[in-house]
């Protein structure tokens, strides 16, 4: 007779995303995760397999949380100001990072993405579609005569995504408003001529 599941598969996914996310993939161990998901080895590899696909499986949790937060560049009104805005709230989470843990999506692009051909997939999908949403936005805002036409609305959007990594990693060694300012304001003044 099968025994059936007594833990939240969401919950416990949840929990070992927040471990390999403090520790990365190489340093979290299967018994750190059978310890902080509070399941058994044999619950974890029944219900996610070995630990490479529990790392995608929380890998692809995080991404679709931060697409749903990039959907902020989506919204109606000057476009200018929604990047503007965009970008400072960025900056602003990343500063409030108490633990400096950085992203998620950044630390494995760092760690796995040279030698992961499936974390290297989920990351470039996922700033693909960052960056779709910046070139929209940028191209919207061109068009109203809110951004400045001198670049086209592509190699902006790819800029920005470099800027916000570069954010994502600077803010882990120097998580200043003072340091990160200067970063944000250049890069807004990139939409200015």
């Amino acid at each position: 007779m099968a025994r059936n599941k007594c833990f939240n598969r969401e919950d416990a996914l949840q929990k070992a995303m927040t471990a390999f996310w403090s520790q990365g993939y190489e340093a979290t161990s299967i018994q750190d995760l059978v310890d902080c998901m509070g399941i058994n080895r044999g619950s974890l590899y029944d219900t996610f397999g070995d630990k490479h696909s529990l790392f995608l499986a929380a890998l692809d949790q995080y991404t679709e949380t931060s697409v749903t937060r990039s959907s902020a560049l989506q919204r109606d009104g000057n476009a200018k100001q929604i990047l503007t805005e965009f970008l400072q709230a960025f900056m602003l989470r990343n500063i409030e990072d108490k633990d400096r843990r950085g992203c998620f999506i950044t630390n494995t692009a760092i760690e796995r993405s040279s030698h992961d051909e499936d974390c290297a997939t989920r990351i470039r999908n996922y700033f693909s579609s960052v960056e779709k949403d910046l070139e929209q936005l940028i191209a919207r805002g061109q068009a109203a005569g809110e951004i400045k036409t001198s670049r086209d609305s592509a190699t902006l959007a790819a800029f920005f995504i470099g800027v916000m990594q570069g954010i994502r990693v600077v803010a882990k060694v120097n998580p200043t408003e003072e340091y990160l300012r200067p970063l944000v304001d250049v890069a807004l003044a990139s939409i200015d001529g």
